[in-house]
Parts: structure tokens; sequence; C-alpha cells
């Protein structure tokens, strides 16, 4: 009797200490309320991460520093002195005429002709060739040695009729030879030397470019009938 008693005293003490196992709280793997991590703000997510701070500026060696609203700078316009003195020069038509250099303002030139024949106008003047039909115009041709008081020199087939505009009607003048044209300042054409013998009153003046003088014709005096 006392064996069995025993034997059943062990198996209660055996139940008793599987259920205090039982009711013992097991260890949870979740983190505790109080350790998780900080509540995220509202629309934090919708708008992304934060933008980080802009670099500051770097300034380069030697270079002066940056103004608020500063314009960028215009580089200066080129020099146009060059520009200036061209607009300032004069075009001039060089021609040979009796053995000299003569020329007129290109301005006045309406055009260069190769001779033709003419006709003969009764009771003008001796300077006047004759006229000839320029589209359907009658031009009036002039001898311009003749008109001068120069010695006329033998036509070649390199004369040429210069046709010139200096008032409203045209008049074209006789020529040995056309060159071509010159530029020149103004203030480059000098008056004419008190010495000249013919056609000082037709002159407007003379101008030398290099080894060359040129004797400038002024016009509505030399074409006026």
């Amino acid at each position: 009797m006392d064996i069995l008693a025993a034997r059943k005293k062990a198996a209660e003490r055996a139940q008793a200490k599987k259920a205090a196992e039982a009711a013992q709280p097991v260890e949870s793997s979740f983190v505790p309320v109080d350790t998780a991590p900080p509540a995220v703000e509202a629309g934090a997510l919708l708008s992304g991460p934060a933008p980080k701070p802009a670099a500051p500026a770097v300034a380069l060696p030697g270079a002066p520093p940056a103004q608020a609203g500063a314009e960028k700078a215009v580089a200066p316009a080129g020099d146009d002195s060059n520009t200036q003195k061209q607009t300032e020069e004069i075009e001039l038509l060089s021609f040979n005429l009796s053995g000299e250099e003569y020329a007129v303002m290109v301005e006045n030139v309406r055009e260069v002709l190769k001779t033709r024949d003419l006709t003969r106008v009764p009771n003008a003047p001796d300077y006047i060739l004759g006229v000839t039909s320029l589209r359907g115009t009658m031009l009036p041709i002039m001898d311009l040695c003749s008109r001068l008081g120069l010695t006329q020199a033998e036509r070649t087939d390199k004369a040429r009729i210069i046709v010139v505009s200096p008032d409203e009607e045209d008049v074209g003048f006789v020529v040995d030879r056309v060159h071509s044209v010159i530029r020149v300042r103004p203030d480059a054409i000098k008056p004419a030397p008190e010495h000249v013998e013919h056609g000082a009153e037709f002159l407007r003046g003379i101008v030398r470019l290099g080894d060359k003088l040129y004797i400038v014709l002024d016009l509505r005096k030399a074409v006026m009938k």
C-alpha cells in the first residue's frame, strides 16, 4: 500500500509541474510598443524625400564676385573707323583724254557705251558731234576735247561714250579710253592750279593717287550747253 501511495503522489507532483509550466507567459518576438519608430508625418510619403540643400556657388580664381541682378556683359562693338572712312570716301570714274587722266563722279554716270554712228545736228555748237538714239530717247554726244580746248588724239576702238546725268537731262561725251573706278576722300580733291591753260573753268580740282594725277571735272559746267 505504501508503494502505491508514493507513486500516486509522484504522478500528482508531475502533473502539477506541467500545469505550472503551462501557466508561465511565453516570450514574444514583437517589438514592444514603447520602442517602435516614431510616426511618419502625414504627406511625407507623397512628397518624397526632403530635397538636399543647394551647394554653395564656387568662385573661380581671379573672377570678380557675382552681383545680384547683374546683366551679361556685352562685348564692345568693333572699331567702325574703317567703315566710317569708307562711307566718307567718294568714287570717281577715271578715263584718258588727250594723254591726260581725268575723272568724274560715279554718282553722275549712267552708263558707258561703245562708239556708234551719230546724226549731225544743224547749227549745233562745234563740240556737239551729233545725237544718237538710246532706248527711244535722243542723246546728244559731246566732243569733250573740243569742249575743254584740248588737242584731239587719234581715236581707236578703245574709245567710249560716257553717259552722264548731272541734271535732269542725259548727255554723252567721247573719251579716248575708260580706266577704272577710284576711291578718294573728299578732302583729297585739291583746287586746280592757276597755270592750267585749257578748260580751267570746267574743273572741280585735282587728285593725286600714288604716282598718278587725276583732273576732276565739274560736269554741270563741262556739259552745259
